[in-house]
């Protein structure tokens, strides 16, 4: 029996006739809003235009910022549509622009006249971490929140204690917030308070109708927060208990987020590239796409940096470095120098999709592409909630393989992967922090899985001499960090024959 989607297909269509371009009338292709009317067009369309085609108010670039709303709702009608098996969706969209009105504005109840939001400052947080959006959220000031998102603000930032504002949301129950945020392209399983993401602090605040929220945007049901538990291990009800237990679990899509950060460009526009062991000849096309795209090159780590270039075999495979470590425990970007080439001859590296760059081992194949997405994801670095003493010498170079460090360096690399260095050897029974380290919370069966302090040391001389292997403490060669790092994962001693 076939099933008609008249209904739905008409109301589609009118739909689409809402969210064509403002001036080509067509499916907008990079849609952007201008914040000073409201109105959304093709990038391309009106890029270069003094005033707005639709009401003639001037236009300043600075006021054309990308339209995340926009995007979502096209990616969903294309869903819908396919969904109906109607693949004439946006060929005939421009017949119905002329009698409907084009601008979104309807559909979220936005005015057309925006208040003046100063954008350079937009992500400018506070004293206590936050940003002009978080602060309207906090006191529920929709509109405001409303004319942030559309001016371009971050809806995933954190404040000092690591509080995203779809989490505090969520656990003030500001359903109408949550619900913008998400439409406005916030991370649904972006990780805040405690590693709680927002299905934990809805499941924890009893919030039912925001876990229904949270749940028709595909929220992950099996993370894990600082503490090792699920959202469901908070739960205070046997309603909220069947709801998670019934709701499938669908596999995750390509969100918004996700295809906004394979451009270079992070969001707030502040781009820092290493450039670690290049060729002479890319080093020299690097400083010419530098100055054209203007960019930041470095050529040491540094905290700041976004993107590691480096040199790739044809397999496309990096030799591990200290460089290549840093971007792992960090997860950046780390691509091959062939994207060079190709941003000298782009005008917009916007555009370009960095996952076709992407170094497909470092020399673990798969491990650049996990670990970046950890950090899209927003979930803890590798070292989240463990401690390490190293009893090793200040002024000594160690090598394992090609790769040589310092104690600094090695320092560094656990700072950077969220983990705390120890000054004092930690004493086993001493140790009041206990739990589990995030990346094997969900593996109670790991021989690491309760352990949260290491002492690190170079076996051969000076070596200590007690070697703890406790379920809290364990001490371990120096190669083991490295290997965790190489394979972005904690890995288990009897794989090194310990």
């Amino acid at each position: 029996m076939s099933i008609s989607w008249k209904n739905t297909d008409e109301a589609l269509q009118d739909f689409v006739s809402i969210l064509v371009c403002g001036k080509c009338g067509f499916k907008p292709e990079t849609p952007v809003r201008l914040t000073n009317c409201g109105h959304f067009f093709c990038y391309d369309c009106i890029s270069s235009v003094a005033k707005c085609v639709k009401c003639e108010i001037p236009v300043q670039p600075s006021e054309i910022k990308p339209d995340t709303l926009i995007m979502n709702l096209i990616q969903n009608c294309d869903i819908i549509a396919e969904v109906i098996n109607k693949r004439d969706l946006w060929d005939i969209a421009d017949k119905h622009s002329s009698t409907a009105e084009n601008t979104i504005s309807a559909t979220i109840h936005t005015p057309k006249k925006q208040p003046y939001i100063n954008t350079k400052r937009i992500n400018k947080p506070n004293p206590k971490g936050e940003t002009p959006l978080h602060v309207f959220c906090l006191k529920r000031e929709t509109e405001k929140v409303k004319h942030h998102l559309l001016a371009g603000a971050n809806p995933d930032t954190r404040d000092n204690a690591g509080w995203t504002p779809l989490q505090e949301m969520i656990s003030y129950g500001y359903y109408e917030i949550c619900e913008l945020l998400l439409n406005c392209g916030a991370s649904v399983n972006m990780a805040g308070y405690k590693n709680r993401k927002p299905l934990h602090e809805a499941v924890k605040n009893n919030r039912v109708e925001e876990i229904k929220l949270l749940l028709r945007y595909n929220a992950d049901k099996n993370v894990f927060d600082e503490y090792g538990k699920k959202p469901i291990d908070y739960c205070k009800s046997e309603e909220i208990r069947q709801l998670l237990m019934d709701t499938p679990q669908s596999k995750p899509s390509k969100d918004l987020n996700q295809s906004l950060n394979k451009s270079i460009y992070a969001r707030d526009n502040k781009i820092v590239v290493l450039a670690s062991n290049l060729k002479h000849e890319n080093q020299r096309l690097l400083g010419l796409v530098a100055a054209k795209h203007k960019l930041k090159i470095l050529t040491t780590y540094r905290q700041n940096v976004t993107h590691v270039i480096v040199e790739t075999n044809e397999q496309n495979i990096a030799k591990l470095t200290l460089d290549v470590l840093f971007a792992l425990v960090h997860g950046n970007w780390l691509l091959s120098s062939q994207w060079i080439r190709l941003a000298e001859d782009t005008d917009d590296i916007s555009d370009m999709d960095l996952e076709l760059f992407e170094v497909s081992g470092a020399p673990t194949y798969g491990i650049p592409e996990k670990s970046r997405q950890n950090t899209m994801c927003g979930n803890p670095r590798l070292f989240y909630n463990c401690f390490f003493y190293f009893a090793l010498q200040t002024n000594t170079t160690y090598q394992i393989d090609d790769v040589r460090l310092t104690k600094d360096d090695l320092i560094r690399l656990v700072k950077e992967g969220d983990g705390t260095v120890l000054t004092r050897e930690p004493h086993p029974e001493a140790i009041e922090t206990r739990g589990i380290p995030f990346h094997i919370a969900s593996d109670s069966s790991h021989p690491l899985h309760g352990c949260t302090h290491y002492v690190i040391y170079m076996p051969g001389k000076g070596e200590p001499v007690i070697k703890y292997n406790m379920p809290h403490i364990k001490t371990l060669p120096l190669i083991w960090l490295i290997e965790c790092i190489e394979k972005f994962s904690f890995v288990s001693p009897a794989d090194l024959g310990l």
